[in-house]
């Protein structure tokens, strides 16, 4: 007898460790890569060369000028409360992104192809390691953008900046902009018929931008973005009879 339950201990076991060996490769993978001991690395922390299933990525050392287009998916409660690359702890309901060559602390803005909406957020986290995906939006990012029901979308990012503190050893200065800021709007729905007064009035170029203003939600509609501070204001000038609370902001 004792024979038979060591028999069925030693398979029990054997049963357990087999099912731990089916799924070797998790779906999402965000944890901070391993750190290489010996000697300190010569690298920013936010660009150091990281290694994800037997694959080397090496971040870029500047985001200036980067624009990509391609699929982004979301990541939400199996990591919320979990610390993300750049050591923050992750929050589901903020608005931020895991990118997996962008420097860390670099501001992108990401457009939704499909809807036109937009939001501004910070990569703070390494992924998506899934073929043919460019970005993982946290859940309050995807659901400002309209995925979360799709679960992954064709969107564009658009580096416009570095949160403070973040930046690299080697400073650049973008170009400067100038944006014709329209209004801000809790409601979304408020948001978007302004947006279409807009484009119908002939402003093309209009877009809503989504932020998060300590933790509120805020759709801003902007009537372009220009290169010039004069072009900027005679488009102002057009719209202060119809929106006289309109302003410049660069």
């Amino acid at each position: 007898m004792r024979h038979v339950r060591a028999l069925f201990a030693v398979l029990v076991l054997l049963t357990m460790a087999g099912c731990g060996s089916l799924n070797p490769f998790p779906k999402h993978i965000y944890s901070t890569p391993p750190q290489e001991t010996g000697q300190p690395s010569r690298y920013d922390p936010k660009t150091n060369p990281y290694t994800v299933m037997g694959k080397t990525y090496y971040p870029l050392k500047t985001a200036q000028g980067y624009d990509e287009v391609g699929l982004a998916s979301w990541y939400g409660k199996d990591f919320h409360g979990k610390k993300t690359a750049n050591g923050r702890i992750y929050n589901m309901y903020g608005v931020s992104a895991a990118h997996k060559i962008l420097p860390l602390g670099t501001k992108v803005r990401v457009t939704n192809m499909e809807n036109s909406r937009s939001v501004v957020l910070v990569i703070n986290d390494r992924g998506p390691f899934v073929h043919g995906r460019i970005l993982d939006l946290s859940y309050g990012a995807a659901k400002a953008l309209g995925t979360v029901e799709r679960g992954v979308a064709k969107v564009r990012i658009t580096a416009v900046g570095t949160l403070p503190g973040a930046t690299s050893r080697v400073a650049t200065s973008p170009a400067r902009l100038y944006h014709v800021r329209v209004g801000a709007f809790a409601n979304r729905a408020n948001a978007e018929r302004v947006h279409r007064d807009l484009v119908a009035s002939g402003y093309g170029h209009a877009r809503i931008q989504t932020v998060n203003r300590d933790g509120r939600i805020l759709h801003i509609v902007q009537a372009g973005t220009f290169s010039s501070r004069k072009n900027a204001e005679q488009v102002l000038e057009r719209l202060k009879d119809d929106f006289p609370t309109s302003y410049i902001m660069s």
